[in-house]
């Protein structure tokens, strides 16, 4: 396995946007601009202004920073990247500048650099806690954890208030095992940060792995901060399906299916406890179509639509979905000993 397949989370930076530029309005009823005020409006443009103060402090590095975000926001990132690096010609204890070149980098799954740059960083600017954060996410991807916890220790040091930084303590603690632990540094995240979705999204699915019924109000609390988001709904329907609270986790996903019509796993997941936990046959053959309408190769859907046919005694209807199933994947055993089952009843 690729030691830099990351999967879960990535610290953005939160460099600020540069001061606006005034723009002069000429109205429509006034005279014609003589040909130097033209001139001058047209050296006003965002460009010269920004190469104008970095001609009038060539070793500043706030200069290059700003012509970088606004070549981010022309789209040319490429033109950003060269200008970090120019900022960072200047100072190289400029954080901003590590920090986003670190970004892009990773963004562009370019991870050995990204984390090169990162260093380079904690060299420079080791007061850095983005770079710290970002190298303690890298740390953990790679389980080196108790480099990790000295790389978190360090940025809660320089602020105590770092959700970010009691978030990834949690995830080292699950994948060490250490339960009470990571509950404590997840609880604490979101204490700190009351708005942390991500944060009420992981304490659900940590408690939800043990059963704790306090899963769901972690994410009914995601639930609220995002209202649209599919997946704490989704999560929660998963969570009363496996408690067998059949009634409730239908209702989540009809409310899945209306924010996200085209899901079709919410379609799948409904057929799926007509099929097995209610017997309701003609129920489960029309969820999995709506499943498979959704997503026309979605083998499964086929696969448990064939078992409800064949429960409805529709033998000849199973038999074609089982090999529908089988024509999108052709290894799909318990397809195939459905059909052999089915033809025998023939």
């Amino acid at each position: 396995m690729n030691p830099f397949e990351f999967d879960y989370y990535w610290i953005k930076s939160k460099a600020p946007m540069f001061g606006a530029f005034a723009i002069l309005f000429v109205s429509c009823g006034s005279p014609e601009p003589s040909s130097d005020v033209a001139n001058s409006v047209a050296a006003q443009t965002p460009m010269n202004v920004l190469n104008a103060a970095i001609l009038e402090r060539p070793n500043d590095p706030i200069s290059y920073h700003d012509r970088a975000l606004w070549k981010m926001e022309q789209s040319n990132p490429q033109g950003a990247f060269d200008d970090w690096g120019l900022a960072l010609r200047a100072d190289s204890g400029f954080a901003e500048a590590w920090e986003q070149q670190a970004d892009m980098l990773f963004q562009m799954q370019k991870y050995e650099e990204s984390l090169a740059k990162l260093d380079g960083c904690l060299k420079h600017a080791p007061e850095s806690t983005p770079c710290l954060l970002k190298r303690a996410e890298f740390a953990i991807h790679l389980q080196q954890f108790e480099e990790a916890f000295q790389y978190l220790n360090d940025a809660l040091r320089m602020d105590n208030q770092l959700h970010e930084a009691y978030w990834m303590k949690g995830k080292i603690y699950a994948m060490t095992g250490t339960n009470d632990k990571a509950l404590s540094s997840y609880q604490t995240a979101i204490e700190v940060n009351p708005e942390f979705y991500e944060g009420f999204i992981t304490l659900g699915i940590f408690l939800a792995e043990q059963s704790d019924p306090m899963a769901e109000e972690y994410y009914r609390s995601a639930m609220e901060l995002s209202p649209l988001a599919v997946e704490p709904a989704y999560n929660l329907a998963m969570f009363y399906q496996n408690a067998q609270r059949l009634d409730e986790s239908i209702e989540l996903y009809q409310k899945i299916l209306n924010i996200d019509p085209e899901n079709a796993t919410a379609s799948f997941n409904q057929g799926y406890i007509h099929l097995e936990y209610r017997a309701e046959y003609d129920s489960a053959v029309y969820w999995f179509s709506e499943a498979i309408e959704r997503l026309p190769y979605y083998h499964q859907a086929f696969f448990n639509r064939g078992l409800a046919y064949e429960s409805l005694g529709m033998t000849a209807a199973a038999i074609e979905d089982y090999g529908r199933a089988l024509r999108i994947k052709p290894d799909y055993t318990v397809a195939a000993r459905a059909k052999e089952r089915a033809l025998l009843e023939q």
